[in-house]
């Protein structure tokens, strides 16, 4: 997979993230987490004591797959960041590696604006394909600031963590 990095920036969270475009055409965000963070290392589908759902949590950015996964699952099943956090699409990336997104010693939660909906970018390999009418290609606005929503949610469970150690954002 090829990609560009077109924005790298500390949030106003006080996280480090990055937008990129894929060969293909999507864009997709991520958000970086330190060592010291409570979530770092954590999986994006995994249960996390510091983290508790919002039953009043809205479905609207989550994915049709990630509601059906979930359905019928008690509330405790999905104390996950793919569930807790609200972001386009839900979170669709964990990972460390050192390299991706970019190279750094951060742990990456990350989402990607390639879902039914999302229409690639003009002139992309996907565009060639066709777009369905209605379909929205995602900015790089858009993508800024859905990273500066989740650095915000994701900051929370700092702050939360120093008490009552879990977050329902």
């Amino acid at each position: 997979m090829s990609y560009e990095v077109e924005k790298d920036w500390i949030t106003q969270a006080g996280l480090r993230a990055v937008v990129i475009m894929g060969d293909l055409g999507h864009r997709c965000g991520y958000v970086g987490i330190p060592a010291e963070h409570p979530l770092h290392g954590v999986e994006y589908s995994e249960k996390s004591p510091h983290l508790k759902l919002n039953p009043e949590r809205s479905t609207e950015k989550m994915s049709p797959i990630q509601i059906l996964c979930g359905a019928g699952k008690d509330f405790d099943d999905l104390n996950s960041p793919e569930y807790v956090f609200e972001v386009h699409g839900g979170l669709t990336f964990s990972g460390g590696n050192g390299k991706y997104p970019v190279e750094s010693d951060l742990w990456w939660f990350g989402y990607d604006c390639g879902h039914s909906g999302d229409a690639p970018a003009p002139g992309s390999r996907m565009a060639e394909y066709g777009i369905y009418e209605g379909d929205v290609h995602r900015t790089l606005e858009y993508c800024k600031a859905e990273c500066e929503s989740l650095a915000k949610q994701i900051a929370a469970v700092i702050a939360n963590s120093t008490g009552d150690t879990t977050s329902s954002v």
